[in-house]
């Protein structure tokens, strides 16, 4: 063959070209089935007639925290309280001794809007922030806890008391009104402090003494509360001072240090106070800044976490007033930084664990806020951005202390829908993966599916749609926990409990197809058949879904690869050599349907054909697995539903365009030609030169090492019959295999081999293969560069030398029978050597039988070759060689090749291992 043979310019390929086709589709890394991110509650649309669903089509400002929760107006915690408290006349109130809030200045008019009542001071009571109220049964005012942050302000004349709204004073609150959180009464209205004026605390000018003489002293506790009726001309006196300024220099009448829980009690005072001014204030909300909102949600949580651990005076008290002011801080629409709302809502849900945190509200209220900063968390996380502020805000263990708790507030299926989804979408981040896992997101996930009280209803479905694919995410790195017997069984029953919900039985199927790519999970499969017949079961039910049977394809092609017993089991026990066939012409039928509208309307790709390609190529795999089973592989090679399919892509396709596809079926049509038995409708006149004509472009064409191999076999197969070869000829086949003995791949140049001893079997082409081509050259050389250690190959090699000799009529260069010689010798030798050294190894014992058939070979091959022209200049030359034999030895890892100088083991190195590996 010269230069210009179209044929060698065709296999010429260039460094360039083979580095631009590195990534390409693969026999032993298949491709995965894609599905594209959405971070929605639901892929597909609700099914007609099927149960309201929850829906992500909302917006963060449209959740509403307070009145949810608390009742009343959205706006009820945020606005100012409705009534208006007017100062009496100067004259009603300078000789009384109560101090009272100073609203307004001195200087301003009597008739003074929006005063506000007074919030207890921790001072007022061992219990933080009780609420004190007057006994009738009028209106309710609600008192309002003061800061405690600071000493007490300059002494100011004493201030003028609020007159009470009826004549008798100051009305009581109903016996045994229940408190809303916070120390608000529930439903009634509040009175907050007004943004543009803080409370200033009054101090008295002098102690006030009662009628002994003795320093007035708080009341404890412990003391009943006394309330004055209507009817009665005096006021219920109130404490409105803070504590005296302490003072520790041991004078009379000194007041002892703090407690510790006294203090706390002070900052917790102080942050509520500041809380709440911020949250009345839009200018303090406007020039709020991002590190000054993230200050206070710290500071915010280590409260929560002091209350957790009983810091304060009464746990029981401060949890729902720091609540109230969560929820408050969560409904301000302004703020709609991530952050700000994930730390928020770490501390709400943490705050709605406690004991006692929701006291006085209805089980509605509660299941409402889990609610809401449910659906505010699922907004978020609907942002990718999002995914690594989850974890460092540290709200993952939060949730899933949630989807645990068995309270009835937590057993919403809403609620679970919306937290189960948010972990979805942070699950699609490998660090969150991790991190779920570490803390026992799999077992709460399972725990949740609990299949025995399953109905099978859509309500049931939602939930388990954002499990499993939550799962899904969770599949690929922490394989090992999904593979107990239990937990499989649990997967599949959810087939047979849902048949008819394709998503979930779509993310069902993207779990096993997840865990079969390991090969611990796929022997979990092969302990029950109940898996493989549900999992068949299901795609023979969903013929007209194409992801689930691309998926469902994917994990029986996994399985299949690794068992011989799945291959059996499918192919009888549930009937896989007549649903696959099915399977394969449906899709086919429906990609050459596509096909014509794209003529048609000359559209380079309509939408839906990519995917039933990729439909396509899992079942032509999943074929090709079942066909290796001796029992199924001959009737699946005698069904024409198999073959015409097959051979019908293999003309349409091209593998340019459809890689992974052709790929596969011609891997399929090798291990279908395997059986070479009448009933094969590949070995029928009419196929056996179609397929000729089909492999003629791979070879020549294809940079894909793999399609080279799969074809050289089906060459190697198709070549048994003795019209095949007379095809190949024709077809100028056999050079091309020449040719490719020179190509790196090891497992090519075998297989080529392989067709070789077919091709030299034949009497008619050894004349042709001698003549024609350089095959002896590239034989002897093959032998010579082979590894010692590969037996097979060198077999292969001596094989097909043999059946070339056969022909004694055929002369054999003389220059090549020297080296054939030679190299033959070291051959027998070698084998020689290898059979005499004791070795106790696995390989050595299981190569001994192919190590004694080398050697028979070898030595009768050079009985059979021409005599070696010995002459004296020869015998010298060999014994030079001789004596350095071992002094040039290939360093390419597992060749072990010696040669006579370096040139040739520089040569060789270039020529098998593409690079100069030095001595």
């Amino acid at each position: 063959m010269g230069d210009g043979d179209p044929i060698v310019k065709a296999l010429q390929r260039s460094t360039i070209a083979k580095t631009l086709k590195a990534a390409r589709a693969s026999l032993a890394d298949p491709s995965r089935p894609f599905t594209p991110l959405d971070r929605s509650l639901f892929q597909l649309p609700n099914a007609a007639g099927a149960e309201t669903r929850p829906t992500s089509s909302y917006g963060v400002d449209d959740v509403t925290f307070v009145r949810d929760i608390y009742g009343g107006r959205s706006e009820s915690a945020l606005s100012n309280r409705p009534e208006t408290i007017v100062e009496e006349a100067a004259e009603h109130g300078r000789n009384r001794s109560v101090d009272v809030w100073r609203i307004a200045d001195e200087e301003e008019d009597d008739d003074v809007a929006d005063l506000n009542a007074r919030r207890p001071s921790p001072y007022d009571s061992e219990v933080c922030g009780s609420p004190r109220s007057s006994g009738s049964d009028g209106e309710v005012l609600t008192p309002m806890e003061a800061a405690c942050v600071s000493a007490p302000a300059p002494s100011r004349p004493h201030a003028r008391p609020p007159r009470a709204p009826g004549a008798s004073g100051y009305p009581g609150s109903p016996a045994g009104a229940a408190r809303g959180s916070g120390g608000y009464p529930a439903g009634v209205p509040v009175i907050h402090l007004s943004p543009a004026r803080r409370p200033r605390v009054e101090a008295s000018p002098h102690r006030h003494r009662v009628s002994d003489g003795s320093p007035r002293h708080r009341v404890s506790d412990s003391s009943p509360r006394r309330h004055v009726s209507d009817s009665s001309p005096r006021r219920r006196k109130k404490s409105a001072s803070p504590a005296p300024v302490q003072n520790y220099g041991g004078a009379s009448g000194s007041t002892p240090p703090a407690t510790a829980r006294r203090d706390w009690d002070r900052t917790f005072e102080a942050v509520i106070e500041k809380l709440h001014a911020f949250a009345l204030s839009k200018e303090g909300r406007r020039s709020s800044n991002e590190i000054l909102l993230h200050q206070m949600c710290d500071r915010i949580w280590d409260l929560v976490v002091d209350i957790k651990v009983g810091k304060g005076s009464s746990s029981n008290d401060c949890a729902p007033r720091l609540l109230r002011e969560v929820m408050s801080l969560m409904d301000l629409k302004e703020l709609k930084d991530a952050k700000w709302h994930f730390k928020l809502s770490k501390s709400a849900l943490t705050l709605l664990q406690m004991e006692g945190a929701t006291a006085g509200v209805r089980s509605s209220g509660v299941q409402a806020a889990y609610l809401n900063i449910a659906q505010v968390l699922f907004k978020y996380s609907q942002r990718e951005g999002n995914d690594d502020d989850f974890l460092q805000e540290g709200l993952l263990e939060p949730i899933l202390q949630v989807l645990q708790a068995q309270t009835p507030e937590c057993l919403s299926n809403d609620l679970r829908v919306y937290l189960v989804g948010v972990l979805k979408n942070a699950s699609h981040a490998d660090a969150n993966q991790q991190h779920l896992a570490q803390h026992g997101a799999v077992s709460v996930l399972f725990n949740l599916v609990n299949t025995d009280r399953l109905m099978g209803s859509s309500k049931e479905a939602q939930l388990l749609i954002q499990i499993t694919a939550t799962l899904r995410n969770l599949a690929s790195n922490q394989y090992r926990q999904f593979i107990h017997e239990e937990r499989l069984g649990s997967l599949t029953k959810l087939m047979s409990l849902f048949p008819g919900h394709v998503e979930l039985l779509t993310n069902l199927a993207r779990i096993m197809a997840k865990l079969t790519l390991h090969k611990s999970a796929c022997e979990a499969f092969t302990k029950s058949d109940a898996y493989l017949r549900q999992i068949v079961k299901t795609m023979s039910a969903n013929l007209e879904v194409p992801p689930l049977v691309l998926r469902l394809a994917f994990v029986l092609g996994n399985l299949t690869e690794r068992s011989e017993r799945l291959r059996l089991s499918l192919a009888f026990g549930c009937e896989g050599t007549a649903l696959v066939p099915q399977l394969l012409g449906h899709y086919w039928q429906q990609d050459r349907k596509l096909a014509r509208l794209e003529l048609e309307k000359g559209q380079v790709q309509i939408s839906g054909s990519k995917e039933i390609e990729e439909v396509l190529v899992k079942l032509v795999r999943l074929l090709a697995n079942v066909s290796i089973n001796t029992s199924a592989g001959p009737i699946l090679a005698a069904s024409s539903a198999v073959v015409d399919p097959l051979l019908d892509m293999f003309g349409a396709k091209r593998i340019g365009d459809s890689e992974e596809l052709v790929l596969n079926v011609v891997a399929a049509i090798t291990n279908l030609l395997f059986y070479d038995e009448p009933s094969n409708l590949l070995f029928h006149e009419e196929h056996k030169p179609l397929q000729c004509r089909l492999f003629r472009p791979l070879l020549l064409e294809s940079y894909n090492i793999e399609a080279l191999i799969e074809t050289a076999r089906a060459l190697g197969n198709l070549s048994r019959h003795a019209d095949v070869r007379q095809c190949m000829v024709s077809l100028r086949l056999d050079e091309i295999l020449v040719i490719l003995l020179d190509h790196e791949d090891r497992d090519l140049v075998f297989y080529v081999c392989g067709a070789l001893v077919n091709l030299g079997a034949d009497p008619t082409c050894i004349s042709r293969l001698l003549d024609s081509t350089p095959l002896l050259e590239k034989l002897s050389r093959l032998l010579t560069d082979a590894p010692r250690d590969d037996l097979a190959l060198q077999l292969v090699a001596v094989k097909a030398l043999t059946n070339l000799a056969m022909d004694s009529a055929i002369g054999w260069p003389p220059q090549v029978t020297d080296e054939l010689h030679t190299v033959l010798e070291q051959t027998a030798v070698s084998c020689t050597l290898g059979a005499a050294s004791p070795s106790s190894s696995k390989a050595a014992k299981a190569n001994a039988a192919d190590r004694q058939q080398l050697q028979e070979l070898a030595e009768n091959l050079m009985h059979r070759l021409p005599t070696v022209h010995s002459t004296s200049e020869h015998l010298e030359e060999k014994a030079e060689d001789d004596s350095c034999m071992d002094r040039y030895q290939c360093d390419a890892e597992g060749c072990g090749r010696t040669f006579r100088s370096e040139d040739q083991r520089m040569a060789h190195a270039l020529r098998r291992h593409g690079t100069e590996l030095l001595t």
